[in-house]
């Protein structure tokens, strides 16, 4: 009897001692990153006219296959769009408040707001002192939830964009660096650069491909 008591206590502790190191393997993290986001044009038709300042905020979480390599992914609320001039005519934008034409040598700006979801690879360097280095690699897919468009001539101010107008979602690849610095424990101050492209079409302009680059700065809090 006390040998079998002995069994299962001896089971209960490699379990227990199984379960914390798996559980030192995930991280979670919370930021909230200022960004820079533009527009890529595929034709001369439209061409890129400067960058919209927007956050992307939300939680991140890491699970380590190996010491110092992890799937990361995690959930945020992002704004991304830029200008876009039309250098020809025959275009025009829909809103829930009217059609409008642009003309050509127009500047319209517009923003949209998504749920985005990253999946990708984290690897980090040994600790040196408080601080860690990390580089980042993935993909993200990002689900649209309003639009949002602005034109002087016409004297659009944020109205909300037809669903016509913008794609449902896009898929993008990101890569970034930069560096964890240890408040005592798992715990870490975040802050780096992530670049982020996408791969499919995000705004439908009414020929070729839009889609949207980004540079965000992460400041974020692991734990």
């Amino acid at each position: 009897m006390k040998s079998k008591i002995r069994k299962i206590l001896l089971l209960a502790l490699i379990a227990g001692y199984s379960i914390s190191l798996s559980a030192q393997k995930i991280r979670f993290g919370v930021f909230a990153d200022p960004q820079l986001s533009w527009f890529t044009s595929d034709t001369k038709q439209f061409s890129p006219n400067g960058p919209l300042f927007g956050f992307n905020a939300g939680f991140a979480f890491e699970r380590f296959f190996a010491d110092r390599y992890a799937i990361s992914s995690g959930a945020s609320i992002t704004n991304l769009g830029g200008n876009l001039t039309y250098n020809q005519d025959g275009y025009s934008i829909i809103t829930r408040d009217g059609e409008y034409d642009i003309l050509a040598g127009s500047s319209v700006k517009f923003k949209g707001q998504y749920i985005s979801v990253p999946l990708g690879f984290k690897f980090k360097t040994n600790e040196i002192g408080y601080t860690t280095f990390y580089a980042q690699l993935g993909l993200a897919g990002h689900l649209r939830l309003k639009g949002y468009a602005w034109q002087e001539e016409n004297n659009v101010e944020r109205e909300v964009l037809e669903n016509d107008q913008i794609y449902l979602g896009f898929l993008s690849y990101m890569f970034g660096a930069g560096l964890e610095y240890s408040l005592g424990g798992p715990s870490a101050l975040q802050t780096g650069l992530t670049f982020s492209n996408s791969i499919t079409p995000t705004f439908k302009a009414g020929y070729g491909n839009i889609g949207i680059g980004s540079l965000a700065l992460r400041i974020g809090l692991v734990f």
